[in-house]
Protein backbone atom coordinates (compact mmCIF):
# COMPACT_ATOMS: atom_id res chain seq x y z
CA UNK A 1 0.00 0.00 0.00
CA UNK A 2 1.25 3.51 0.73
CA UNK A 3 4.88 4.42 1.36
CA UNK A 4 4.74 3.46 5.02
CA UNK A 5 4.26 -0.23 4.18
CA UNK A 6 7.99 -0.71 3.79
CA UNK A 7 9.33 1.91 6.18
CA UNK A 8 7.33 1.25 9.32
CA UNK A 9 7.82 -2.46 9.86
CA UNK A 10 9.85 -2.05 13.03
CA UNK A 11 7.66 0.70 14.46
CA UNK A 12 4.51 -1.30 13.87
CA UNK A 13 5.73 -4.57 15.36
CA UNK A 14 4.80 -3.68 18.91
CA UNK A 15 1.51 -2.13 17.82
CA UNK A 16 0.62 -5.22 15.84
CA UNK A 17 1.20 -7.41 18.89
CA UNK A 18 -1.08 -5.20 20.95
CA UNK A 19 -3.77 -4.26 18.53
CA UNK A 20 -4.20 -6.97 15.92
CA UNK A 21 -3.68 -10.20 17.83
CA UNK A 22 -6.82 -12.09 18.82
CA UNK A 23 -7.78 -14.68 21.35
CA UNK A 24 -10.06 -17.61 20.67
CA UNK A 25 -13.01 -15.39 19.75
CA UNK A 26 -12.63 -13.83 16.32
CA UNK A 27 -14.14 -10.60 17.69
CA UNK A 28 -12.29 -10.95 20.96
CA UNK A 29 -10.29 -8.48 22.99
CA UNK A 30 -6.51 -8.82 22.55
CA UNK A 31 -4.36 -8.78 25.65
CA UNK A 32 -0.93 -7.20 25.99
CA UNK A 33 0.88 -4.77 28.28
CA UNK A 34 3.61 -3.90 25.78
CA UNK A 35 2.13 -0.70 24.37
CA UNK A 36 -0.98 1.22 25.38
CA UNK A 37 -3.54 2.94 23.17
CA UNK A 38 -2.61 6.18 24.92
CA UNK A 39 1.02 5.71 23.84
CA UNK A 40 0.07 5.20 20.21
CA UNK A 41 -2.33 8.12 19.99
CA UNK A 42 -0.12 10.56 21.88
CA UNK A 43 1.44 12.06 18.74
CA UNK A 44 1.09 12.24 14.97
CA UNK A 45 3.94 9.87 14.10
CA UNK A 46 2.61 6.83 15.92
CA UNK A 47 -1.07 7.58 15.26
CA UNK A 48 -0.40 8.00 11.55
CA UNK A 49 1.62 4.80 11.58
CA UNK A 50 -1.33 2.97 13.06
CA UNK A 51 -3.48 4.21 10.19
CA UNK A 52 -0.95 2.65 7.81
CA UNK A 53 -1.24 -0.58 9.79
CA UNK A 54 -5.01 -0.37 9.35
CA UNK A 55 -4.40 -0.16 5.62
CA UNK A 56 -2.12 -3.19 5.75
CA UNK A 57 -4.69 -5.36 7.54
CA UNK A 58 -7.64 -4.18 5.42
CA UNK A 59 -6.40 -4.12 1.82
CA UNK A 60 -7.30 -7.19 -0.28
CA UNK A 61 -4.41 -9.02 -1.94
CA UNK A 62 -5.28 -11.56 -4.61
CA UNK A 63 -1.73 -12.68 -5.29
CA UNK A 64 -0.64 -15.81 -3.38
CA UNK A 65 2.52 -14.85 -1.54
CA UNK A 66 3.37 -17.49 1.05
CA UNK A 67 2.40 -20.79 2.59
CA UNK A 68 0.39 -19.51 5.53
CA UNK A 69 -1.67 -16.61 4.22
CA UNK A 70 -5.05 -16.67 2.51
CA UNK A 71 -4.05 -14.22 -0.18
CA UNK A 72 -5.78 -15.34 -3.31
CA UNK A 73 -6.10 -19.02 -2.48
CA UNK A 74 -3.52 -21.16 -0.77
CA UNK A 75 -0.65 -21.37 -3.32
CA UNK A 76 -2.86 -20.26 -6.21
CA UNK A 77 -5.11 -17.46 -7.39
CA UNK A 78 -8.90 -17.43 -7.14
CA UNK A 79 -9.15 -17.49 -10.95
CA UNK A 80 -8.09 -21.15 -10.82
CA UNK A 81 -11.29 -22.01 -8.92
CA UNK A 82 -13.58 -20.48 -11.54
CA UNK A 83 -14.15 -21.06 -15.24
CA UNK A 84 -11.26 -18.68 -15.91
CA UNK A 85 -8.47 -21.05 -15.06
CA UNK A 86 -6.81 -23.99 -13.34
CA UNK A 87 -3.52 -25.10 -11.85
CA UNK A 88 -2.23 -28.45 -13.05
CA UNK A 89 -0.85 -29.50 -9.65
CA UNK A 90 -3.47 -30.84 -7.26
CA UNK A 91 -2.28 -29.52 -3.90
CA UNK A 92 -3.10 -25.76 -4.25
CA UNK A 93 -6.43 -24.96 -2.61
CA UNK A 94 -8.16 -23.91 -5.83
CA UNK A 95 -8.51 -27.63 -6.46
CA UNK A 96 -10.35 -28.02 -3.13
CA UNK A 97 -13.07 -25.82 -4.56
CA UNK A 98 -13.04 -27.45 -7.98
CA UNK A 99 -13.51 -30.91 -6.49
CA UNK A 100 -15.91 -29.84 -3.73
CA UNK A 101 -13.71 -30.90 -0.81
CA UNK A 102 -14.12 -27.75 1.26
CA UNK A 103 -16.62 -26.62 3.85
CA UNK A 104 -17.17 -25.32 7.39
CA UNK A 105 -14.09 -27.09 8.79
CA UNK A 106 -11.75 -26.25 5.95
CA UNK A 107 -11.75 -23.44 3.38
CA UNK A 108 -8.31 -22.33 2.28
CA UNK A 109 -9.62 -19.43 0.21
CA UNK A 110 -10.52 -17.27 3.18
CA UNK A 111 -9.66 -16.67 6.82
CA UNK A 112 -12.90 -15.41 8.39
CA UNK A 113 -11.26 -13.95 11.48
CA UNK A 114 -8.58 -12.00 9.59
CA UNK A 115 -11.23 -9.64 8.23
CA UNK A 116 -12.14 -8.71 11.78
CA UNK A 117 -8.53 -7.84 12.54
CA UNK A 118 -8.76 -5.14 9.90
CA UNK A 119 -12.17 -4.06 11.20
CA UNK A 120 -10.84 -3.93 14.76
CA UNK A 121 -7.87 -1.79 13.72
CA UNK A 122 -10.19 0.65 11.95
CA UNK A 123 -12.43 0.85 15.02
CA UNK A 124 -9.45 1.46 17.30
CA UNK A 125 -8.31 4.28 15.05
CA UNK A 126 -11.78 5.84 14.84
CA UNK A 127 -12.25 5.78 18.62
CA UNK A 128 -8.85 7.23 19.51
CA UNK A 129 -7.66 9.64 16.81
CA UNK A 130 -9.26 12.57 18.65
CA UNK A 131 -6.65 12.09 21.43
CA UNK A 132 -3.77 13.17 19.16
CA UNK A 133 -2.80 16.76 19.96
CA UNK A 134 -0.67 17.59 16.89
CA UNK A 135 -3.04 16.71 14.03
CA UNK A 136 -5.44 19.45 12.85
CA UNK A 137 -9.13 18.62 13.17
CA UNK A 138 -9.80 18.75 9.43
CA UNK A 139 -7.06 16.20 8.86
CA UNK A 140 -8.42 14.00 11.66
CA UNK A 141 -11.80 13.96 9.94
CA UNK A 142 -10.16 12.94 6.69
CA UNK A 143 -8.18 10.17 8.40
CA UNK A 144 -11.33 8.91 10.10
CA UNK A 145 -12.99 8.77 6.69
CA UNK A 146 -10.14 6.61 5.40
CA UNK A 147 -10.62 4.22 8.32
CA UNK A 148 -14.36 4.06 7.68
CA UNK A 149 -13.78 3.04 4.06
CA UNK A 150 -11.17 0.45 5.07
CA UNK A 151 -13.66 -1.03 7.54
CA UNK A 152 -16.38 -1.01 4.88
CA UNK A 153 -14.03 -2.72 2.43
CA UNK A 154 -13.51 -5.59 4.86
CA UNK A 155 -17.26 -5.87 5.43
CA UNK A 156 -17.76 -6.14 1.68
CA UNK A 157 -15.10 -8.84 1.45
CA UNK A 158 -16.99 -10.76 4.13
CA UNK A 159 -20.43 -10.18 2.60
CA UNK A 160 -19.56 -11.37 -0.90
CA UNK A 161 -18.42 -14.64 0.65
CA UNK A 162 -20.81 -15.16 3.58
CA UNK A 163 -23.80 -12.87 3.08
CA UNK A 164 -24.90 -11.11 6.27
CA UNK A 165 -22.30 -10.96 9.03
CA UNK A 166 -22.03 -9.38 12.51
CA UNK A 167 -21.54 -5.61 12.32
CA UNK A 168 -18.95 -4.38 14.81
CA UNK A 169 -18.74 -0.60 14.84
CA UNK A 170 -16.83 -0.15 18.09
CA UNK A 171 -13.91 -1.68 19.93
CA UNK A 172 -15.10 -4.69 21.89
CA UNK A 173 -13.90 -5.29 25.42
CA UNK A 174 -13.82 -8.34 27.66
CA UNK A 175 -16.39 -6.68 29.92
CA UNK A 176 -18.90 -6.39 27.07
CA UNK A 177 -20.64 -8.75 24.67
CA UNK A 178 -18.15 -10.07 22.13
CA UNK A 179 -20.08 -12.93 20.52
CA UNK A 180 -22.45 -10.90 18.38
CA UNK A 181 -25.14 -12.42 16.15
CA UNK A 182 -25.36 -11.80 12.43
CA UNK A 183 -27.11 -8.64 11.28
CA UNK A 184 -29.51 -8.87 8.35
CA UNK A 185 -28.21 -8.56 4.80
CA UNK A 186 -30.00 -5.24 4.39
CA UNK A 187 -28.48 -3.86 7.60
CA UNK A 188 -25.01 -4.80 6.36
CA UNK A 189 -25.53 -3.11 3.00
CA UNK A 190 -26.95 0.01 4.63
CA UNK A 191 -24.04 0.19 7.08
CA UNK A 192 -21.42 0.16 4.32
CA UNK A 193 -23.33 2.62 2.13
CA UNK A 194 -23.81 5.07 5.00
CA UNK A 195 -20.11 4.81 5.89
CA UNK A 196 -19.13 5.50 2.27
CA UNK A 197 -21.47 8.50 2.03
CA UNK A 198 -20.05 9.99 5.23
CA UNK A 199 -16.47 9.36 4.08
CA UNK A 200 -17.01 10.75 0.58
CA UNK A 201 -18.22 14.03 2.08
CA UNK A 202 -14.79 14.78 3.59
CA UNK A 203 -12.21 12.83 1.56
CA UNK A 204 -10.06 14.67 -1.01
CA UNK A 205 -10.08 13.88 -4.71
CA UNK A 206 -6.29 13.46 -4.80
CA UNK A 207 -3.18 13.42 -2.61
CA UNK A 208 0.40 14.56 -3.14
CA UNK A 209 2.38 11.95 -5.07
CA UNK A 210 4.26 10.88 -1.92
CA UNK A 211 0.96 9.52 -0.60
CA UNK A 212 -0.13 7.84 -3.81
CA UNK A 213 -2.46 5.01 -2.86
CA UNK A 214 -4.40 6.60 -0.01
CA UNK A 215 -8.17 6.40 -0.07
CA UNK A 216 -9.80 9.23 -1.99
CA UNK A 217 -13.38 10.34 -2.42
CA UNK A 218 -13.44 8.22 -5.57
CA UNK A 219 -12.58 5.09 -3.60
CA UNK A 220 -15.46 5.71 -1.19
CA UNK A 221 -17.81 6.14 -4.15
CA UNK A 222 -16.38 2.99 -5.77
CA UNK A 223 -16.95 0.82 -2.71
CA UNK A 224 -20.52 2.06 -2.43
CA UNK A 225 -21.14 1.34 -6.12
CA UNK A 226 -19.77 -2.18 -5.96
CA UNK A 227 -21.71 -3.03 -2.79
CA UNK A 228 -24.96 -1.80 -4.34
CA UNK A 229 -24.31 -3.77 -7.55
CA UNK A 230 -23.92 -6.98 -5.54
CA UNK A 231 -27.01 -6.12 -3.50
CA UNK A 232 -29.11 -5.64 -6.66
CA UNK A 233 -27.95 -8.90 -8.24
CA UNK A 234 -30.07 -12.08 -8.53
CA UNK A 235 -28.34 -13.88 -5.65
CA UNK A 236 -29.59 -11.32 -3.12
CA UNK A 237 -32.34 -9.30 -4.82
CA UNK A 238 -34.98 -11.99 -5.19
CA UNK A 239 -38.19 -13.44 -3.83
CA UNK A 240 -36.83 -16.96 -4.42
CA UNK A 241 -33.49 -17.43 -2.60
CA UNK A 242 -31.12 -20.13 -3.83
CA UNK A 243 -32.04 -22.08 -0.68
CA UNK A 244 -35.04 -21.16 1.51
CA UNK A 245 -33.53 -21.00 5.01
CA UNK A 246 -32.97 -17.61 6.67
CA UNK A 247 -33.50 -15.43 3.58
CA UNK A 248 -32.76 -12.28 5.61
CA UNK A 249 -29.16 -13.50 5.94
CA UNK A 250 -28.61 -14.38 2.28
CA UNK A 251 -30.41 -11.39 0.76
CA UNK A 252 -33.43 -9.16 0.98
CA UNK A 253 -36.14 -11.80 0.63
CA UNK A 254 -37.86 -9.78 -2.09
CA UNK A 255 -37.13 -8.15 -5.44
CA UNK A 256 -37.03 -4.41 -6.04
CA UNK A 257 -36.04 -2.87 -9.36
CA UNK A 258 -35.03 0.24 -7.44
CA UNK A 259 -31.95 -1.60 -6.18
CA UNK A 260 -30.66 -1.78 -9.74
CA UNK A 261 -31.36 1.94 -10.16
CA UNK A 262 -29.42 2.72 -6.98
CA UNK A 263 -26.51 0.64 -8.29
CA UNK A 264 -26.60 2.42 -11.66
CA UNK A 265 -26.66 5.84 -10.00
CA UNK A 266 -23.77 4.91 -7.71
CA UNK A 267 -21.59 3.74 -10.61
CA UNK A 268 -22.48 6.85 -12.60
CA UNK A 269 -21.32 8.90 -9.61
CA UNK A 270 -17.90 7.21 -9.85
CA UNK A 271 -17.67 8.00 -13.58
CA UNK A 272 -18.74 11.61 -13.01
CA UNK A 273 -16.19 12.01 -10.23
CA UNK A 274 -13.44 10.55 -12.41
CA UNK A 275 -14.21 12.96 -15.24
CA UNK A 276 -13.41 15.93 -12.99
CA UNK A 277 -10.57 14.38 -10.98
CA UNK A 278 -7.98 13.38 -13.54
CA UNK A 279 -8.95 9.70 -13.56
CA UNK A 280 -9.53 8.14 -16.98
CA UNK A 281 -9.17 4.98 -19.04
CA UNK A 282 -5.64 4.49 -20.36
CA UNK A 283 -5.73 5.29 -24.08
CA UNK A 284 -2.32 6.85 -24.72
CA UNK A 285 -0.93 4.21 -27.10
CA UNK A 286 -2.00 3.28 -30.61
CA UNK A 287 -1.70 -0.35 -29.49
CA UNK A 288 -4.72 -1.47 -27.42
CA UNK A 289 -2.67 -4.26 -25.82
CA UNK A 290 -0.19 -1.69 -24.51
CA UNK A 291 -3.01 0.44 -23.11
CA UNK A 292 -4.49 -2.57 -21.34
CA UNK A 293 -1.12 -3.61 -19.93
CA UNK A 294 -0.48 -0.08 -18.68
CA UNK A 295 -3.91 0.06 -17.07
CA UNK A 296 -3.27 -3.21 -15.23
CA UNK A 297 0.44 -3.05 -14.41
CA UNK A 298 1.74 0.50 -14.39
CA UNK A 299 2.40 2.15 -11.05
CA UNK A 300 -0.11 5.00 -10.75
CA UNK A 301 -1.88 4.44 -14.07
CA UNK A 302 -4.58 6.98 -14.84
CA UNK A 303 -7.46 4.56 -14.22
CA UNK A 304 -6.29 3.05 -10.95
CA UNK A 305 -8.45 4.08 -7.99
CA UNK A 306 -6.97 1.80 -5.32
CA UNK A 307 -4.40 -0.95 -5.42
CA UNK A 308 -2.37 -2.92 -2.92
CA UNK A 309 1.31 -2.11 -3.39
CA UNK A 310 2.62 -4.35 -0.62
CA UNK A 311 3.63 -7.29 -2.83
CA UNK A 312 7.28 -7.45 -3.85
CA UNK A 313 8.79 -9.93 -6.28
CA UNK A 314 11.94 -11.75 -5.37
CA UNK A 315 12.86 -13.37 -2.09
CA UNK A 316 14.51 -16.61 -1.12
CA UNK A 317 11.20 -18.27 -0.31
CA UNK A 318 9.03 -15.38 0.83
CA UNK A 319 7.20 -13.91 -0.92
CA UNK A 320 6.63 -16.90 -3.19
CA UNK A 321 4.47 -15.09 -5.71
CA UNK A 322 6.75 -15.93 -8.61
CA UNK A 323 6.79 -19.65 -7.82
CA UNK A 324 3.01 -19.78 -7.52
CA UNK A 325 2.06 -17.46 -10.39
CA UNK A 326 4.65 -17.70 -13.15
CA UNK A 327 4.30 -20.31 -15.90
CA UNK A 328 6.19 -23.54 -15.48
CA UNK A 329 9.91 -22.95 -15.96
CA UNK A 330 9.77 -19.14 -16.37
CA UNK A 331 11.40 -17.00 -13.69
CA UNK A 332 11.16 -19.79 -11.15
CA UNK A 333 7.52 -20.67 -11.81
CA UNK A 334 6.41 -24.06 -10.53
CA UNK A 335 3.14 -24.64 -12.40
CA UNK A 336 1.49 -21.36 -13.41
CA UNK A 337 -2.20 -20.78 -13.98
CA UNK A 338 -3.80 -22.26 -17.05
CA UNK A 339 -6.48 -20.33 -18.94
CA UNK A 340 -9.45 -22.53 -19.76
CA UNK A 341 -11.00 -23.01 -23.17
CA UNK A 342 -14.26 -21.73 -21.64
CA UNK A 343 -12.59 -18.44 -20.75
CA UNK A 344 -10.78 -18.15 -24.08
CA UNK A 345 -14.16 -18.31 -25.81
CA UNK A 346 -15.19 -15.12 -24.01
CA UNK A 347 -12.69 -13.16 -26.11
CA UNK A 348 -13.41 -12.08 -29.65
CA UNK A 349 -11.12 -12.14 -32.63
CA UNK A 350 -9.49 -8.84 -33.50
CA UNK A 351 -12.28 -8.16 -35.99
CA UNK A 352 -14.98 -8.72 -33.36
CA UNK A 353 -16.10 -12.21 -34.33
CA UNK A 354 -16.31 -15.41 -32.32
CA UNK A 355 -13.35 -17.76 -32.70
CA UNK A 356 -14.35 -21.26 -33.81
CA UNK A 357 -12.19 -24.23 -32.85
CA UNK A 358 -12.37 -27.72 -34.23
CA UNK A 359 -11.90 -30.83 -32.14
CA UNK A 360 -8.54 -31.36 -33.80
CA UNK A 361 -6.32 -29.62 -36.30
CA UNK A 362 -2.73 -28.93 -37.35
CA UNK A 363 -0.52 -26.75 -35.16
CA UNK A 364 -0.42 -24.15 -37.93
CA UNK A 365 -4.18 -23.74 -37.50
CA UNK A 366 -3.74 -23.44 -33.72
CA UNK A 367 -1.26 -20.59 -34.15
CA UNK A 368 -3.34 -18.88 -36.83
CA UNK A 369 -6.43 -18.88 -34.63
CA UNK A 370 -4.50 -17.75 -31.56
CA UNK A 371 -2.81 -14.90 -33.40
CA UNK A 372 -6.20 -13.74 -34.70
CA UNK A 373 -7.49 -13.12 -31.19
CA UNK A 374 -8.11 -9.60 -29.85
CA UNK A 375 -5.32 -7.53 -28.22
CA UNK A 376 -6.37 -8.20 -24.61
CA UNK A 377 -6.06 -11.92 -25.24
CA UNK A 378 -2.57 -11.46 -26.68
CA UNK A 379 -1.50 -9.65 -23.53
CA UNK A 380 -3.34 -11.87 -21.05
CA UNK A 381 -2.64 -15.39 -22.37
CA UNK A 382 0.72 -17.06 -23.03
CA UNK A 383 0.06 -19.86 -25.50
CA UNK A 384 2.36 -22.36 -27.16
CA UNK A 385 4.23 -20.63 -29.97
CA UNK A 386 3.91 -17.13 -28.47
CA UNK A 387 6.57 -14.85 -27.06
CA UNK A 388 6.78 -14.15 -23.34
CA UNK A 389 9.23 -11.24 -23.61
CA UNK A 390 12.59 -10.42 -25.20
CA UNK A 391 14.50 -12.18 -22.43
CA UNK A 392 12.50 -15.45 -22.50
CA UNK A 393 11.52 -15.38 -26.16
CA UNK A 394 9.10 -17.78 -27.85
CA UNK A 395 8.17 -20.99 -26.01
CA UNK A 396 6.49 -24.09 -27.37
CA UNK A 397 4.90 -26.59 -25.02
CA UNK A 398 3.39 -29.88 -26.12
CA UNK A 399 3.36 -33.63 -25.51
CA UNK A 400 6.20 -35.47 -27.18
CA UNK A 401 5.61 -38.50 -29.38
CA UNK A 402 7.18 -40.65 -26.65
CA UNK A 403 4.52 -39.53 -24.15
CA UNK A 404 6.68 -37.09 -22.15
CA UNK A 405 5.95 -33.39 -21.81
CA UNK A 406 8.18 -30.72 -23.34
CA UNK A 407 9.66 -27.89 -21.27
CA UNK A 408 6.91 -25.58 -20.04
CA UNK A 409 4.24 -28.28 -20.10
CA UNK A 410 1.75 -29.51 -19.05
CA UNK A 411 -0.85 -26.80 -18.62
CA UNK A 412 -4.60 -27.22 -18.16
CA UNK A 413 -6.22 -24.89 -20.66
CA UNK A 414 -5.26 -23.11 -23.87
CA UNK A 415 -2.15 -21.54 -22.34
CA UNK A 416 -0.93 -19.76 -19.21
CA UNK A 417 -2.13 -16.59 -17.53
CA UNK A 418 0.20 -13.77 -18.57
CA UNK A 419 -1.82 -10.84 -17.26
CA UNK A 420 -0.12 -8.92 -14.39
CA UNK A 421 3.23 -10.58 -15.23
CA UNK A 422 4.29 -9.03 -18.53
CA UNK A 423 6.93 -6.73 -17.08
CA UNK A 424 8.56 -9.39 -14.93
CA UNK A 425 12.25 -10.14 -15.33
CA UNK A 426 15.09 -11.62 -13.30
CA UNK A 427 15.64 -8.21 -11.76
CA UNK A 428 12.35 -8.37 -9.88
CA UNK A 429 9.79 -5.62 -9.66
CA UNK A 430 6.66 -4.36 -7.96
CA UNK A 431 3.38 -6.20 -8.53
CA UNK A 432 0.25 -4.34 -7.53
CA UNK A 433 -3.05 -6.02 -6.77
CA UNK A 434 -5.99 -4.09 -8.20
CA UNK A 435 -8.71 -3.26 -5.68
CA UNK A 436 -10.63 -0.73 -7.80
CA UNK A 437 -9.94 0.52 -11.31
CA UNK A 438 -12.15 2.74 -13.40
CA UNK A 439 -12.97 0.19 -16.12
CA UNK A 440 -15.03 -1.81 -13.63
CA UNK A 441 -17.45 1.06 -13.13
CA UNK A 442 -18.19 1.50 -16.82
CA UNK A 443 -19.21 -2.17 -16.79
CA UNK A 444 -21.07 -1.89 -13.47
CA UNK A 445 -23.01 1.07 -14.85
CA UNK A 446 -23.90 -0.70 -18.09
CA UNK A 447 -25.06 -3.81 -16.23
CA UNK A 448 -27.23 -2.02 -13.69
CA UNK A 449 -28.70 0.46 -16.17
CA UNK A 450 -29.73 -2.31 -18.58
CA UNK A 451 -31.81 -3.88 -15.80
CA UNK A 452 -33.90 -0.75 -15.24
CA UNK A 453 -33.76 0.78 -18.72
CA UNK A 454 -33.20 -2.02 -21.25
CA UNK A 455 -31.03 -1.16 -24.24
CA UNK A 456 -30.39 2.32 -22.87
CA UNK A 457 -28.03 4.31 -25.08
CA UNK A 458 -25.96 5.31 -22.06
CA UNK A 459 -25.40 1.64 -21.21
CA UNK A 460 -24.16 0.98 -24.74
CA UNK A 461 -21.87 4.01 -24.53
CA UNK A 462 -20.36 2.75 -21.28
CA UNK A 463 -19.79 -0.74 -22.67
CA UNK A 464 -18.36 0.62 -25.91
CA UNK A 465 -15.84 2.75 -24.01
CA UNK A 466 -14.32 -0.48 -22.71
CA UNK A 467 -14.61 -2.36 -26.01
CA UNK A 468 -12.97 0.40 -27.99
CA UNK A 469 -10.12 0.79 -25.51
CA UNK A 470 -9.63 -2.97 -25.94
CA UNK A 471 -9.39 -2.62 -29.72
CA UNK A 472 -12.91 -3.77 -30.65
CA UNK A 473 -15.53 -1.96 -32.69
CA UNK A 474 -18.55 -0.50 -30.84
CA UNK A 475 -21.84 -2.38 -30.78
CA UNK A 476 -25.40 -1.11 -31.19
CA UNK A 477 -28.95 -2.20 -30.36
CA UNK A 478 -29.58 -2.19 -34.11
CA UNK A 479 -27.40 -5.31 -34.36
CA UNK A 480 -29.49 -8.48 -34.07
CA UNK A 481 -26.89 -9.90 -31.67
CA UNK A 482 -27.64 -7.20 -29.07
CA UNK A 483 -31.22 -6.07 -29.73
CA UNK A 484 -32.90 -7.41 -26.59
CA UNK A 485 -32.28 -6.87 -22.91
CA UNK A 486 -31.23 -10.50 -22.53
CA UNK A 487 -28.77 -10.41 -25.42
CA UNK A 488 -27.26 -7.15 -24.24
CA UNK A 489 -27.02 -8.54 -20.71
CA UNK A 490 -24.95 -11.42 -22.04
CA UNK A 491 -22.74 -9.02 -23.99
CA UNK A 492 -22.08 -7.02 -20.83
CA UNK A 493 -21.23 -10.16 -18.87
CA UNK A 494 -18.93 -11.34 -21.63
CA UNK A 495 -17.12 -8.01 -21.78
CA UNK A 496 -16.78 -8.07 -18.00
CA UNK A 497 -15.21 -11.54 -18.15
CA UNK A 498 -12.59 -10.27 -20.61
CA UNK A 499 -11.80 -6.81 -19.25
CA UNK A 500 -11.69 -7.86 -15.58
CA UNK A 501 -10.20 -11.30 -16.18
CA UNK A 502 -8.27 -12.83 -13.26
CA UNK A 503 -8.90 -9.78 -11.02
CA UNK A 504 -11.10 -11.82 -8.65
CA UNK A 505 -14.40 -10.74 -10.18
CA UNK A 506 -15.55 -13.78 -12.16
CA UNK A 507 -15.43 -16.14 -9.14
CA UNK A 508 -18.00 -13.91 -7.40
CA UNK A 509 -19.84 -12.65 -10.50
CA UNK A 510 -21.09 -16.12 -11.44
CA UNK A 511 -22.39 -16.44 -7.88
CA UNK A 512 -24.20 -13.12 -7.73
CA UNK A 513 -25.73 -13.84 -11.16
CA UNK A 514 -26.73 -17.34 -9.96
CA UNK A 515 -25.22 -19.07 -13.00
CA UNK A 516 -22.44 -20.93 -11.19
CA UNK A 517 -24.27 -24.26 -11.44
CA UNK A 518 -24.46 -24.15 -15.24
CA UNK A 519 -22.42 -26.68 -17.19
CA UNK A 520 -18.93 -25.38 -17.86
CA UNK A 521 -19.15 -22.48 -15.39
CA UNK A 522 -18.46 -23.94 -11.96
CA UNK A 523 -19.79 -27.42 -12.74
CA UNK A 524 -19.05 -30.15 -15.24
CA UNK A 525 -16.23 -30.60 -17.72
CA UNK A 526 -13.53 -27.97 -18.15
CA UNK A 527 -11.66 -27.91 -21.43
CA UNK A 528 -8.28 -27.08 -22.89
CA UNK A 529 -6.33 -27.23 -26.14
CA UNK A 530 -3.36 -29.58 -26.08
CA UNK A 531 -0.67 -29.94 -28.72
CA UNK A 532 0.71 -33.38 -29.57
CA UNK A 533 3.82 -34.30 -31.50
CA UNK A 534 3.05 -37.03 -34.02
CA UNK A 535 6.60 -37.31 -35.36
CA UNK A 536 9.63 -35.06 -35.62
CA UNK A 537 7.92 -32.34 -37.67
CA UNK A 538 4.19 -32.94 -37.35
CA UNK A 539 2.04 -31.56 -34.55
CA UNK A 540 -1.69 -31.37 -33.96
CA UNK A 541 -3.89 -29.61 -31.42
CA UNK A 542 -6.82 -31.36 -29.76
CA UNK A 543 -9.69 -29.90 -27.77
CA UNK A 544 -9.97 -32.05 -24.66
CA UNK A 545 -11.51 -31.98 -21.16
CA UNK A 546 -9.03 -31.92 -18.32
CA UNK A 547 -11.33 -32.00 -15.28
CA UNK A 548 -14.90 -32.49 -14.12
CA UNK A 549 -15.84 -29.96 -11.45
CA UNK A 550 -18.30 -30.20 -8.59
CA UNK A 551 -21.00 -27.68 -7.70
CA UNK A 552 -23.79 -27.61 -5.14
CA UNK A 553 -26.12 -24.62 -4.73
CA UNK A 554 -25.16 -24.28 -1.07
CA UNK A 555 -21.81 -23.04 -2.42
CA UNK A 556 -23.36 -19.75 -3.53
CA UNK A 557 -22.29 -18.51 -0.11
CA UNK A 558 -19.47 -19.84 2.02
CA UNK A 559 -20.19 -21.62 5.29
CA UNK A 560 -19.18 -19.77 8.42
CA UNK A 561 -16.35 -21.54 10.26
CA UNK A 562 -17.64 -24.51 12.23
CA UNK A 563 -15.66 -23.46 15.29
CA UNK A 564 -17.74 -20.28 15.47
CA UNK A 565 -21.03 -22.09 14.82
CA UNK A 566 -20.25 -24.49 17.64
CA UNK A 567 -20.11 -21.58 20.09
CA UNK A 568 -23.82 -21.07 19.51
CA UNK A 569 -24.02 -17.40 18.56
CA UNK A 570 -24.00 -17.56 14.74
CA UNK A 571 -26.55 -19.08 12.35
CA UNK A 572 -24.97 -21.19 9.60
CA UNK A 573 -25.64 -20.46 5.93
CA UNK A 574 -28.23 -22.66 4.15
CA UNK A 575 -27.21 -26.15 3.15
CA UNK A 576 -24.09 -26.36 5.28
Amino acid sequence: MIRSYKSLTVIMLGMTILLTSCNDEFLGKPESNDVTVEDIFSERATAESFLWESYRTSMPLGFPIDWGSHNGMYASMVMAASDEGDVYDTWPSSNDHNTGVWGPTGNREDDFGSHYKGIRNANIFLENIEMVPDIPQTEKEQMKAEAMVLRGLQYHELMKRYGAIPIVDKVLTAAGEIMLPRNTYQECVDFIVQSCDAAAAVLPDTYPSSFNGRITKGVALALKARVLLYAASPLHNTTTPYLPSNPELTGYGNYEEGRWLAAADASKAVLDWAATSGVSLVNSSADPAVNYQTAVEAQGSSEMLLYNQSNGWWGAYNPMFQQFAMPRGIYGGWYGHGVTYQHAQMYHTADGEDQVWGDEGPRSEFLEKMQAMEPRFQYSVFYSGSKWNDEIGVRNFYKNSNGSWSDGAPVNGVGYMRKFLGRANWGGGQFNWIVFRLAEFYLNYAEALNEVSPLDANAFAALNAIRQRGGLAPISFTDDRYNTQEKFREAIRRERAVELAFEEHRFFDVRRWRIAGEEGVMAGEMWGLNIYQLDDDQYVYRREPFETRVWDDKMYLYPLPQQEIDKGYLIQNPGW
